[in-house]
């Protein structure tokens, strides 16, 4: 018996080659497009090493737009990555870096701090008025200010049991500083205030007699000026315990209560230690702001200065 072989049709087995060919194609044709137009490739084009790239794809799709439209920058990604970092501040830092630390190690939480608190200009430059729609939680500096020759309306006289003589203050300021001294004095300690509510006049009289003696630096260090003062809003208070002054007030056990406690009454330090260059002024372990409590809690749980948390969280 014979057998023939059967021929085999080439002519589908090519087909089937050439289909199979042009898929391969599309599918590598496909992955190199997707590689080309990825993020990940841009950022790489741009200068980014694949840390940074890690880095820079878990930011908000805005932050990872500009990093692949503009030039590398070092200063990007330790920017970005700071707590409080501000983005339409962004342009500002680089200024402030580049004009402040040239080729020196960059302090990015710093730069941070005061350029969103406006420190990084002169004071007393690029100042705005205080949105005075906020209520208690106005912010008063030497680049806020108080509408001209601003004065509250609610002001009352303190009692000497409470205040030395010719002090005052606004109404719910001066109830929340009964609470607290009555606070205080349960624990055994005594508050006095010193200083409170200064009408534009009056700060007037007090910044002008430092400059005349002492220079206008010394009295933008020491005092404000007139509409720029928080004694002025009818906000502040002056906190001493009897016997006590500045130079040693800090050291008593009664400012040491009041750190751990003002907040629980509406107050806060409005000018700690450490933060000269981002409130202004000097350390003023005596300064004290009311904020109302559910404010005054929120910033003091902050760690932040005044300055900083109305920057970041109330700043519109």
């Amino acid at each position: 018996m014979y057998y023939t072989k059967r021929k085999v049709k080439k002519g589908p087995i090519i087909i089937l080659g050439i289909i199979i060919l042009v898929i391969i194609l599309a599918i590598c044709g496909i992955n190199l497009y997707k590689k080309y137009t990825s993020n990940e490739y841009k950022l790489g084009e741009k200068g980014y090493k694949e840390n940074e790239i890690e880095k820079i794809l878990k930011f908000d799709d805005k932050y990872i737009t500009y990093a692949i439209n503009h030039d590398y920058e070092d200063d990007f990604i330790p920017l970005v990555e700071q707590k409080y970092f501000i983005w339409k501040n962004y342009d500002k830092y680089i200024n402030f870096i580049d004009d402040e630390y040239g080729d020196k190690k960059v302090d990015y939480s710093r730069v941070v701090s005061l350029v969103n608190v406006g420190a990084n200009n002169e004071p007393y430059t690029h100042t705005k008025k205080t949105d005075m729609d906020k209520g208690y939680a106005i912010l008063v500096n030497k680049y806020n200010s108080l509408p001209d020759k601003y004065a509250p309306k609610d002001i009352v006289e303190m009692s000497n049991w409470y205040a030395y003589p010719d002090n005052s203050i606004r109404k719910d300021v001066y109830d929340a500083f009964k609470e607290m001294s009555a606070a205080a004095k349960e624990d055994g300690y005594t508050l006095i205030v010193n200083s409170s509510y200064r009408s534009y006049e009056e700060q007037k009289e007090i910044y002008d007699d430092y400059e005349r003696n002492r220079g206008k630096e010394y009295a933008d260090t020491y005092a404000a000026r007139p509409d720029f003062s928080e004694h002025q809003t009818g906000l502040s208070l002056d906190v001493f315990s009897p016997g006590a002054n500045m130079s040693n007030f800090a050291d008593t056990e009664t400012f040491k209560w009041l750190s751990e406690n003002a907040y629980k009454y509406g107050f806060i330090l409005r000018y700690p230690e450490g933060k000269e260059d981002i409130t202004g002024y000097n350390y003023e372990a005596w300064h004290y702001r009311y904020l109302g409590k559910e404010l005054a809690k929120k910033v003091f749980e902050s760690g932040l200065t005044y300055d900083e948390y109305y920057a970041y969280y109330l700043d519109d």
